[in-house]
Parts: structure tokens; C-alpha cells; sequence
């Protein structure tokens, strides 16, 4: 239900903050962006630019499917991904193209009832304790002219956790598949961390 709140909650943020001077494709070519991109899509592969020990089982890995479960569990049963193409333009404001992405965001509980910010570089303490929240991040985009960049609109307006890890960079690949780029601070065995990440999707199905 939280998620469902948060979810409602930036798209009514980010409609309300539509311009009306957004260049939009034309009419007849709004059906062919639908059929090629709208839909969920579910992660292929994580992959850290370094080894992290994120479970604590003693064993760093670049691959955060072994390292984080909920990414592994959630890649066969919900999206991570979304990309919404609207079928037509005759709405009032003008729909906009968005990209949702869902992150499972470490909740890191300090000492004193403190909570990590997912910002500080922090050390690791034998101490803390932390579970998984899922982060909901809408964000507009536009096209390359090629229709090979999903190119996100930066938001300055949000909390810093989704600033630092904002898409980079969205590639579509030639078979369809998405690779997202991102930056993110992860807690592990060797305190927190700064990685860029490396996210590849795929589309399982059109509804949204």
C-alpha cells in the first residue's frame, strides 16, 4: 500500500509540473513508440562496477543478483521497470513520456534509534541492522533521434537518495532490452560503498 501511495504521489507531482512547451512526436508516429517500448520489464542482470559483499556471506560479487535477493525474487515476480507510452495525446495536460523504475533501497537502522540517510559514507558496524524498502523513481524522457537513448529529465526537486541514483543513461539495446546506468551507495561488509551500476531489463509484457 505504501508503494501504491508513493507511486500515485510522484505521478501526480510530476503531471502537475508537465510544460506545456515538451516537444511531442507526431500523432501517427505515437502508435509505433507504443508497440516498440510501452510495458514492464523485468532485470536480465545487476552488475556492480566492483566486487561488494552486500549479504555478508564473506564472498564480494559484481553480480547484485547473488548479492541482493530481493532483486533476484522480484525479477520473477514483479517490475522493476516501466516505460509508459500514451496512446494518444487528446488529454488535458498533455501526458508525457515516463520511465518508472523500482529499487529495493537498503533501510539501515544506527545506533539510538538513528537511521542511515543512504547518502553518508558510513562504516560497517556489526551492530546495525537493515532491511529492504522499495523505492519508486518517475522521471520524464524523452528520444534520441535514433530511438537508441531513453534520455531521462533530471528532477532537482526530489530527495537526494533518488538524485544520486537517477538513470545515467538508458540504452536500448537491439533485441528491445533496456540497460539503465546508474549511481548507487550500498552498505556492506566494507562499510558503504559508491558503485555505478549497470541494469539490464527486458520487456515481458505490454500492460502497465
Amino acid at each position: 500500500m505504501r508503494r501504491i501511495l508513493l507511486f500515485a504521489l510522484a505521478l501526480s507531482q510530476l503531471f502537475s509540473c508537465k510544460s506545456e512547451d515538451t516537444p511531442l512526436p507526431p500523432e501517427q508516429d505515437l502508435d509505433a513508440l507504443y508497440q516498440q517500448f510501452h510495458g514492464r520489464y523485468k532485470i536480465v542482470s545487476a552488475v556492480a562496477s566492483e566486487a561488494l559483499d552486500v549479504n555478508f556471506d564473506g564472498n564480494p560479487s559484481t553480480n547484485l543478483l547473488a548479492e541482493i535477493d530481493e532483486l533476484r525474487t522480484g525479477a520473477q515476480t514483479e517490475f522493476y521497470s516501466q516505460v509508459n507510452i500514451p496512446r494518444s495525446f487528446n488529454a488535458t495536460p498533455k501526458p508525457s513520456f515516463l520511465f518508472i523504475q523500482n529499487w529495493p533501497e537498503q533501510f539501515l537502522r544506527l545506533e539510538q534509534g538513528k537511521v542511515w540517510d543512504g547518502i553518508a559514507i558510513i562504516p560497517f558496524n556489526k551492530d546495525y541492522t537493515f532491511d529492504f524498502d522499495m523505492k519508486v523513481l518517475v522521471r520524464e524522457f524523452s528520444f534520441s533521434e535514433d530511438l537508441k537513448q531513453l534520455i531521462v529529465i533530471p528532477d532537482d526537486s526530489e530527495d537526494p537518495v533518488f538524485k544520486l541514483s537517477a538513470p545515467k543513461s538508458v540504452t536500448v539495446l537491439n533485441d528491445g532490452k533496456l540497460v539503465v546506468i546508474a549511481t548507487r551507495r550500498l552498505y556492506t561488509s566494507d562499510g558503504v560503498k559508491e558503485v555505478i551500476v549497470t541494469t539490464t531489463y527486458e520487456r515481458f509484457t505490454m500492460a502497465t
